[in-house]
């Protein structure tokens, strides 16, 4: 057995022991009839400091397992531990540790938390699967619809206009097969605070020119990211390239978070 093999069925034990929700590997191996999933999370490469003690290799590991298990923590309802498997060494973290990270509360004066989580999954899964095996950036804006309908336009001709609430809101997952569609439109989606979606292909008119973003983000997060100054809005942005999730209040990213378990950081 390699060196990869061994750390893999280690961890395997340890989550059983545990009673993990899964294993989140970092090593190259592949599990045969694991009793517990496996997740394989990106490489992240060697820390920028190489830690010297026992704790400081374990704070490492935490924090890589903690990245590598945000996108799970955000899109289940789960609340056990989950085994991070590297060759330095095992950790275990509960997902309620890293549900902490992300504080959906912050933007419970604009946005009810219930909403603003199945935004998230949602845009997760956008930007982890696209639409038919394709790529897709989109935006939702989410806050009083009128407010927002009210510095926008339409692009296209609005396929929700007319529709019930309970046929568009995001707050059912049966629902987000019609999302995906329109996700391939150009625009924005406008979600009201209650979940419904009540317009898709909208443009915003907003001067994008005072927000100040990381290099290599386009019009589409500048715009997003600019209405959240104007109106009490909060603005997800999925990127076409890579699927990155990035979440915007106030004009200011709050967090980003990759699908794919490679990645999570702060904005900079």
């Amino acid at each position: 057995m390699s060196r990869d093999e061994l750390m893999l069925a280690a961890g395997l034990r340890l989550a059983e022991d545990l009673g993990a929700v899964a294993v989140i590997s970092f090593v190259d191996a592949e599990p045969c009839e694991p009793s517990v999933p496996v997740l394989k999370a990106a490489n992240v490469g060697p820390a920028a400091v190489a830690p010297e003690t026992a704790g400081e290799l374990r704070a490492v590991l935490l924090e890589r397992l903690g990245t590598a298990a945000s996108p799970l923590a955000l899109t289940s309802e789960e609340t056990g531990v989950v085994v991070g498997v590297f060759l330095d060494g095992l950790v275990a973290l509960r997902l309620d540790e890293v549900r902490s990270r992300f504080d959906l509360h912050q933007f419970e004066a604009i946005v009810p938390r219930r909403v603003m989580a199945a935004a998230l999954r949602l845009s997760l899964e956008i930007g982890r699967e696209g639409r038919e095996g394709k790529p897709i950036g989109t935006a939702f804006i989410i806050g009083d619809g009128d407010a927002i309908l009210a510095i926008s336009h339409q692009l296209v001709l609005n396929p929700y206009l007319g529709h019930p609430p309970e046929l568009t809101t995001i707050m059912d997952s049966g629902n987000w097969e019609s999302v995906k569609e329109f996700a391939q439109l150009d625009g924005m989606f406008v979600v009201d605070v209650s979940g419904a979606v009540i317009a898709a292909g909208r443009y915003l008119d907003v001067d994008s020119k005072s927000v100040s973003l990381p290099s290599g983000l386009g019009g589409r997060h500048r715009a997003a990211a600019a209405v959240t100054r104007l109106i009490p809005v909060v603005s997800v942005i999925i990127s076409e390239s890579g699927g990155t999730v990035r979440v915007f209040s106030d004009g200011i990213c709050r967090f980003v978070v990759r699908p794919d378990l490679s990645a999570v950081r702060g904005c900079g």
